[in-house]
């Protein structure tokens, strides 16, 4: 099972917009399949992760892996293709900085679609909340774009452990 560092704030290759994968060709496959791995060993290790984007491995692709609601699956050339006007705080968590959490706002839901790297397709017109919120985050990071960027306001950063006390896991 390859499994990959993930990349910490700071290190720049998290600020380079990914690159749409080909799908006729095959130099995506073992990026695919090593980060459906890591993630698997993050959940494994820390008791925690719904979603992993290739950027955050060094990968130069657009790839997601997903072990949440949506499913087991590593999305490939993800995209939002709507945005609720409604918007909510949220309490981001990153595994590029894990120890801290930061208050940002994001769309209530969010349309989503993205091919399978087993060869399927994801569509939804609507995402639920907190499906929308992790689809934001991890897109924002194929997009180099970290939860730092966007802060409700200067310092609204605090201990996860702070945050996991604060609100119920399923919130």
């Amino acid at each position: 099972m390859p499994v990959r560092p993930v990349l910490a704030f700071g290190d720049p290759r998290l600020r380079r917009p990914a690159r749409p994968v080909d799908l006729d060709r095959d130099d995506w496959r073992d990026d695919a399949r090593d980060l459906a791995d890591t993630l698997a060993d993050l959940r494994r290790r820390l008791g925690f992760g719904r979603a992993l984007a290739g950027p955050q491995i060094g990968s130069p692709f657009r790839l997601i892996a997903f072990d949440c609601a949506l499913g087991h699956f590593v999305a490939v050339n993800p995209e939002i293709t709507w945005r609720s006007e409604a918007l909510m705080p949220v309490w981001d968590d990153c595994f590029s900085l894990p120890d801290l959490c930061m208050a940002v706002m994001r769309h209530r839901s969010v349309g989503f679609q993205c091919a399978r790297s087993d060869g399927g397709a994801v569509r939804s017109a609507a995402l639920d909340p907190a499906l929308a919120e992790l689809v934001q985050h991890e897109i924002d990071h194929l997009d180099g774009i970290l939860m730092s960027d966007r802060l409700v306001r200067p310092g609204a950063v605090v201990p996860r452990a702070l945050v996991r006390l604060a609100v119920h896991p399923a919130a």
